[in-house]
């Protein structure tokens, strides 16, 4: 995923369609990451679209993808991916787990990788025509790479990811509809 910085704040909104909304703040080399975009998708569906490990694998720069159920709400993922970086190609590697809260939400931290600092959640808000879909989380970047250079990476990046998550949202089609209890 992404990168972080020093002594002041940076904020980067960025509206990618009528529902998309990223915002990043950088407070040193911690980044605040926040978006939210809106789906059609019913709750139970975008849980099990954010839950859907395998979908992860269409997302732009995924290499390799394991999921590993660990218990009935704890998934471990090991994840490698190429990330796009001026004119440069960067692999990157994390080992996560996932909490998940059936319907509702999912929370992730980062075990072990190549990012000093990655964890978030994922909430689901139901609405009339169907759920927003909320992120929080928070990285830092274990790099001596100059600031500039990082914060570049970091917004560009995550928009491009929120922006992809939410095209493949608007595409998946859920065949576990039945399975839901909210």
């Amino acid at each position: 995923m992404l990168m972080f910085l020093v002594s002041h704040n940076l904020a980067w909104p960025a509206v990618h369609d009528r529902s998309l909304l990223v915002d990043v703040n950088r407070a040193g080399q911690l980044y605040s990451i926040n978006a939210r975009f809106n789906s059609a998708l019913t709750p139970c569906a975008a849980y099990h679209f954010l839950t859907d490990y395998e979908e992860a694998r269409k997302m732009p720069g995924v290499i390799e993808l394991f999921a590993r159920r660990q218990s009935p709400i704890k998934v471990v993922v090991d994840l490698t991916a190429k990330e796009h970086v001026l004119i440069f190609y960067v692999k990157l590697h994390s080992v996560m787990e996932y909490t998940e809260n059936p319907f509702k939400s999912i929370s992730f931290t980062q075990l072990s990788g190549d990012l000093k600092t990655f964890q978030g959640k994922w909430e689901i808000d139901p609405y009339q025509q169907g759920s927003s879909l909320i992120f929080n989380g928070e990285l830092e970047q274990d790099t001596r790479m100059p600031m500039v250079i990082i914060d570049y990476f970091v917004k560009s990046s995550l928009e491009n990811k929120f922006n992809a998550i939410a095209e493949l949202a608007g595409k998946y089609k859920d065949i576990r509809q039945n399975n839901c209890r909210n």
